[in-house]
């Protein structure tokens, strides 16, 4: 019998690519065919636009930068992050999409629960209209997770959450998904599933690369309709990128893809041409999310220059698409519930500068 380690390091890419497909929400003799290691941006490209997709701004001041946005399952208001440029504490912001005058969004909590003064990170359950975000000290320290009504009332903060990062809901919005970077994280940090009252269901996420090494996990999202299966900013538990010693740096992230192969993750990069032995910034990429039908996975990476949104199909195998010019430096990207749009983060003026949130429409290059 293989060890788990011969299992990993054996097990052809094609067998991780048919798991990745059995979920997505398209016809399953579409998929079959289909293969984790087709998706190379070295392959031949499909027809899609010659120029990049227009920014359309929702919020663009130059006294304040806005960061990470999450939209409803209406696709009416927008949540994101709101920073003075002359400096003071990260406060989460709503926005109806009819308007142009955001509004504070976290109301003031009681009963002892935490709110701030920094609040981060937001995500909006499509299922229950509640929003997960990470609120801190004024330092920025002591991290955990706040759970608010879609008014901004705060609901509880999850038991035992410091050091939990980048909480995202499951599709069910039952589970969170997070970053976990406590001390007892193996390895730290990993990718964990929590239940909304912090029991921890499943600590590590991220599983081994077919090398067999332990996987760092940083910003991740489950794919519709399998908490289990999830996109992640990630790197191998060893020396890599530019630094000679082992340890995690989230500049120097792919993309990755964790199917479960028999009883075990076995993760491996979106893009299959990425050595998992030495970081390629050829193949850099951070801040996944999965479209609504599953098809797709969206993505940041400084690998033009500066930092764009990209769109990988990962249905068809086909090679990602950069969708945002890099001179705007755009991050975070989020789905409209529609699938046609994303919602991001861009600077306000080309080459740096404050940040606005704006959205882009993707149809040209679905």
């Amino acid at each position: 019998m293989k060890s788990r380690r011969e299992f990993l390091l054996h097990t052809p890419l094609a067998l991780l690519g048919t798991a990745v497909a059995s979920w997505a929400q398209t016809p399953a003799s579409s998929l079959q065919a289909q293969s984790l290691s087709q998706l190379n941006p070295r392959a031949a490209a499909r027809n899609h636009p010659s120029s990049f997709a227009d920014l359309h701004f929702l919020t663009f001041d130059p006294d304040f930068s806005d960061y990470r946005p999450a939209i409803d399952a209406a696709a009416e208001h927008v949540v994101f992050e709101r920073t003075p440029v002359s400096g003071g504490y990260t406060v989460l912001y709503i926005l109806a999409l009819n308007e142009t005058v955001p509004q504070i969004f976290i109301q003031q909590g009681s009963g002892g629960i935490v709110t701030g003064p920094n609040q981060t990170r937001p995500d909006w359950s499509w299922v229950t209209g509640h929003v997960v975000l990470n609120v801190s000290d004024a330092n920025g320290n002591d991290i955990e997770v706040l759970i608010s009504e879609a008014d901004g009332t705060p609901v509880s903060n999850v038991t035992d959450s410091k050091g939990y990062v980048y909480p995202t809901w499951s599709p069910d919005g039952k589970q969170l998904i997070v970053y976990n970077d406590k001390f007892t994280a193996v390895p730290q940090p990993c990718t964990s599933l929590i239940a909304l009252d912090g029991t921890v269901l499943l600590a590590n996420l991220n599983g081994n690369d077919a090398d067999g090494a332990f996987m760092f996990g940083g910003f991740a999202t489950p794919a519709p309709g399998n908490v289990n299966l999830i996109a992640y900013a990630g790197q191998p538990d060893i020396a890599w990128g530019p630094a000679t010693e082992e340890g995690y740096n989230q500049d120097f992230n792919y993309v990755f893809l964790n199917p479960k192969v028999g009883t075990v993750f076995a993760s491996a990069p979106l893009e299959s041409g990425a050595s998992i032995t030495i970081f390629d910034p050829s193949y850099q990429g951070r801040a996944p999310v999965w479209s609504p039908d599953g098809n797709y996975i969206a993505f940041e990476s400084d690998r033009s220059g500066g930092y764009a949104i990209f769109l990988a199909n990962v249905a068809a195998g086909t090679a990602p698409v950069q969708i945002t010019d890099a001179s705007y430096g755009a991050q975070h990207p989020k789905f409209f519930p529609d699938g046609t749009k994303l919602v991001t983060t861009v600077f306000q003026q080309p080459g740096g500068g404050p940040r606005g949130i704006a959205w882009v429409d993707i149809s040209p290059y679905l």
